[in-house]
């Protein structure tokens, strides 16, 4: 007696299903760590040699710049808004979740250009 040709092909795109979901929680629960406690807060740390300060959702502080973060679609990007300080400049703060919930890497971009301009990692205090 042979086999269905009908009876394999269910099985492919089930696997591809289970596949998908599978990646889609790991991202979310990876996603999570950085919020256990929430991103509220006082991080401080440098992005080079440069000191960095940041209340989350509220302001950031470079050096002799600071700006307002107002923002975006995610969590873990900000706009840099109504910068003050001489040659400090708008642009885009992104966060990214390290194992540590107390610990982020951070980039900025100027506003308008995609390459990194400072780079480095934060800690919460508590």
């Amino acid at each position: 007696m042979g086999r269905s040709p009908y009876g394999a092909r269910w099985w492919k795109p089930a696997v591809a299903v289970a596949g998908v979901a599978m990646a889609v929680a790991g991202f979310g629960y990876w996603m999570r760590g950085a919020q256990g406690p929430g991103l509220a807060g006082t991080w401080t740390g440098t992005a080079g040699t440069v000191p960095v300060r940041m209340e989350a959702g509220s302001s950031v502080r470079w050096g002799d710049c600071w700006g307002r973060l107002g923002p975006t679609r995610s969590p873990f990007v900000y706009e840099i808004r109504q910068v003050r300080g001489a040659g400090c400049e708008a642009g885009t703060l992104r966060l990214f979740p390290t194992r540590d919930v107390d610990r982020l890497v951070i980039k900025v971009t100027r506003e308008g250009d995609a390459d990194v301009t400072l780079s480095g990692t934060v800690a919460r205090n508590s």
